[in-house]
């Protein structure tokens, strides 16, 4: 036969072979493309479940921020209230000066204000009028005109600007849905939130929705336990009055470029909108996430319906990549059925199939080789014999030195799981992924993410154990930090009020359980808004910064220091003995806090009023001890300042 005839027959057979070929590749790439089809199916769910579970923790965030909001402006309320309590007479002149020190801009943005309503019986209204004209108003008069049962009178707002003027005189008890919030707060003796209302500053320009927000005053020393007796002892209201815009938009903060919020007064119609984020907008395509959040406000119920707008950012970042490793994975799988196929139906193809297999580990191998993750093999005994060059650099030991080595050797003593756990695991055919701390060579530990898989040869038996190890040191270093951020102020480094809250609710429920004392000290400093206001900003932070330090220096380990707002501060003394132990660290702290402070060629002098609680001689609910604790640091206040007084005092 001569080299035609075979040459003839090779062409026969290879023209044979490769319907077979294409056949089995086609059918391969068929099942390829469903397999990637289920896989995109849950990735997509998957993205879905994360984009769904970061919009709702976004929408309940801003809720969060909401009731934070309006117990900070309760809080200012109480104050107020305080400082009637504390006082025979509250003057104009130290109306003003307290609110002045609240700094209303900069920690209570979007209030338009703090006031005091006078409560007036018909027959006091003439008496009253002439008072107040008396006192410098000659066109002062209570209105709208018209005889009543009852008046209210707003004598007092501050700031007492051009807007807040408009108010001045204005009876709110005239006018429904004031009078519905000023009788539940007299009701309750607590805080009480309006509906929505036009506020008498609104002028024709960038009207807003309105709502109020009251606190009833009492006289000294009358009993207060039934309705009727708080009715016979009110003096009034404080108050403050919120334009919704102003309010919502330094509450909404980062959100409002991905989020559009509207807040309802009770009812979800047109008429009851409180405020709108994006007012006009109108969205021809179907919000892709959507929430409603139901929110009581001082007695008063708000409806929030919150949407995400096109900038809305998803939960998850890995989409397009895991598109191409699909993609990947599907070719890989097509080239390797192409290969065997070939090697099936064209044995002289043999060594074109082995070159194919070559490469194709050549590129397993670069893939290995520049994967971003560490990839291990071991053996039966959890023994290393396979590791790519991000493993090692992992660890920073060459690879000749892994091999043979228990991967569990370089785990720190706090792993999830013990050696004999993982192979009992791995031998029943369960994967894993678990955190574990890995020790470097030089000495530093690192946080990594691990992802097993078991090995068995074609009888089921298990031979070892396919590894992939992520470094998330940084990721984990991320979130201690956001977490750190979350809960401590970021100037001086002690807990926020938010971590504060949580820290006396634990010390509290730990003193409830064990029968302990515990002391709570309420830090003021004396003069501070004087000398930030004269020496500015950055001198003002560094005397806040070194104030702490010096109260940090007065206190034990145990003891917990926070920065409730402002130049306000909060010391929480667990287990004492006495409550001369806490007069004793109060003392410590004023005195420390008198002593000159020095910034470069500038000398500042400030003193402390310290307010003085004890658990549970002065209460047992964290809200009365702050309260009182307050209330004690206004009467260190009101004797002059640069003193240390105790509740009972």
């Amino acid at each position: 036969m001569g080299e035609n005839d075979r040459g003839d027959k090779r062409e026969v057979r290879t023209g044979r072979s490769f319907p077979a070929v294409v056949t089995t590749t086609l059918l391969a790439a068929v099942v390829a493309m469903l397999a990637a089809g289920v896989v995109w199916d849950q990735l997509a769910d998957r993205h879905r479940r994360d984009q769904t579970e970061y919009f709702e923790f976004e929408a309940t965030e801003i809720a969060l921020r909401i009731g934070e909001r309006f117990r900070g402006h309760r809080q200012v309320l109480r104050g107020g209230r305080a400082l009637f309590f504390a006082s025979d007479e509250v003057t104009r002149e130290e109306w003003r000066e307290y609110v002045e020190w609240l700094e209303l801009e900069a920690d209570h943005p979007g209030i338009q204000g703090v006031g005091f309503a006078v409560w007036l019986a018909p027959e006091e209204v003439a008496e009253h009028v002439a008072a107040v004209r008396a006192e410098g108003f000659p066109n002062y008069q209570v209105w709208p005109n018209g005889e009543r049962e009852a008046y209210s009178s707003i004598v007092m707002l501050e700031p007492f600007d051009w807007r807040n003027r408009r108010a001045f005189g204005y009876d709110m008890y005239s006018e429904p849905v004031r009078r519905e919030a000023m009788r539940r707060a007299v009701r309750t003796g607590g805080s009480a939130l309006t509906g929505k209302v036009t506020l008498v500053q609104e002028t024709t320009q960038d009207r807003q929705a309105g709502v109020l927000l009251y606190l009833p005053v009492f006289e000294h020393g009358k009993p207060l336990a039934s309705e009727e007796q708080r009715w016979q002892a009110l003096q009034g209201w404080v108050y403050s009055p919120f334009r919704m815009n102003d309010l919502m938009t330094g509450i909404l903060g980062r959100h409002s470029e991905t989020l559009r919020l509207r807040v309802f007064d009770g009812k979800l119609a047109p008429d009851a909108l409180l405020y709108d984020s994006h007012p006009g907008e109108i969205r021809k395509d179907v919000p892709s996430f959507s929430a409603t959040r139901t929110l009581e406000v001082d007695g008063h119920e708000w409806i929030l319906t919150l949407e995400a707008l096109p900038s809305f950012p998803g939960g998850f970042r890995g989409h397009a990549a895991e598109l191409v490793a699909i993609s990947l994975v599907g070719l890989l799988f097509v080239g390797v059925t192409w290969s065997f196929s070939t090697a099936r139906e064209r044995a002289r193809a043999l060594a074109r199939i082995s070159e194919s297999l070559r490469r194709s580990e050549a590129r397993y191998a670069a893939l290995l080789n520049l994967a971003h993750e560490g990839i291990a093999a071991t053996d039966e005994d959890f023994r290393l014999d396979f590791v790519n060059p991000q493993l090692t650099e992992m660890l920073g030991v060459p690879t000749e030195r892994l091999r043979g080595c228990y991967l569990d050797s370089f785990w720190s003593a706090t792993a999830p799981e013990t050696r004999q756990q993982i192979l009992s695991r791995l031998r029943c055919g369960l994967g894993g992924r678990y955190e574990v701390e890995l020790m470097h060579s030089d000495g530093h530990r690192l946080t990594a993410l691990v992802s097993d898989a078991p090995l068995a040869d074609e009888d089921g038996v298990f031979r070892g154990a396919i590894l992939m190890i992520a470094d998330i040191t940084e990721r984990k270093e991320a979130e201690r930090r956001i977490q750190h951020q979350a809960t401590h102020d970021p100037l001086t480094g002690v807990s926020n009020r938010r971590r504060l809250g949580d820290l006396l609710a634990q010390t509290l429920e730990r003193s409830r359980r064990y029968g302990h004392r515990f002391a709570l000290l309420f830090v003021d400093l004396d003069h501070f808004k004087g000398i930030n206001d004269r020496h500015g900003h950055l001198v003002g932070d560094r005397l806040l910064v070194e104030a702490v330090r010096r109260m940090q220096q007065c206190l034990r380990a145990s003891d917990m220091l926070g920065r409730r707002g402002g130049d306000e501060f909060v010391v929480i003394l667990p287990e004492i003995d006495a409550g001369s132990d806490a007069r004793v660290v109060a003392e410590k702290i004023r005195v420390a806090l008198a002593r000159p402070f020095h910034f470069d060629e500038l000398e500042v002098v400030i003193s402390s009023s310290i307010g003085v609680v004890l658990y549970p001689e002065h209460g047992e609910d964290e809200q009365i001890l702050l309260r009182r604790a307050d209330e004690a640091m206004y009467s260190a206040k009101a004797e002059g300042r640069n003193r240390v007084r105790s509740y009972e005092e």
